[in-house]
C-alpha cells in the first residue's frame, strides 16, 4: 500500500523529471521517458485523489492499464467521485499518449507538449479539488 505521503513524493519526482526535460531543451531526445513518468504521474495524481478523498479502501491501486478503453476505466472505477467522467477521459488520453510516445520512431514535438499538458489538466483539477497548492 503506497501511503498519501509516498504518492506526492512520487508525483513530484516524475513532474520533476519531465520539467528537467523541458528545461533542458530534451523533449524529443527523451520522449519515451516523458511518455512514461507522465502517465505515471498521472496514475499516482489519480490514486492519491481517490485515498484523500476516501472513496477507496487504504489497497486500491490505480494502474495505467485501466485506461485503456473506457468501458475498462469504468469497470475498475465502478463508484462515483467528483470529476469522474472528465478525469477518465484525460486519463485515457494520457494512456494513448504513453503508448505514442513509449513505441515506436521519434514523434513530433507537440505530440510531447500534449502528454504533458494533459498531465497538467489532471494534476490542476485534482489539486483545485482537494484544496491543495499547485
Amino acid at each position: 500500500m503506497t501511503s498519501p505521503e509516498e504518492h506526492k513524493k512520487n508525483i513530484k519526482q516524475f513532474l520533476e523529471d519531465i520539467n528537467e526535460k523541458i528545461r533542458a531543451g530534451l523533449l524529443l531526445e527523451r520522449q519515451k521517458i516523458i511518455g512514461f513518468a507522465s502517465s505515471e504521474a498521472a496514475a499516482n495524481l489519480l490514486e492519491y485523489y481517490l485515498h484523500k478523498k476516501n472513496v477507496v479502501s487504504s489497497g486500491f491501486q490505480v494502474n495505467h492499464n485501466f485506461f485503456s478503453s473506457t468501458q475498462r476505466a469504468q469497470h475498475f472505477l465502478d463508484f462515483e467521485f467528483s470529476h469522474k467522467e472528465e478525469l477518465i477521459s484525460l486519463m485515457i488520453k494520457q494512456e494513448e499518449f504513453r503508448d505514442f510516445l513509449c513505441y515506436g520512431k521519434e514523434k513530433r514535438i507537440e505530440k510531447i507538449e500534449e502528454a504533458i499538458s494533459n498531465v497538467n489538466r489532471i494534476k490542476k483539477i485534482i489539486l483545485t479539488e482537494l484544496g491543495e497548492e499547485q
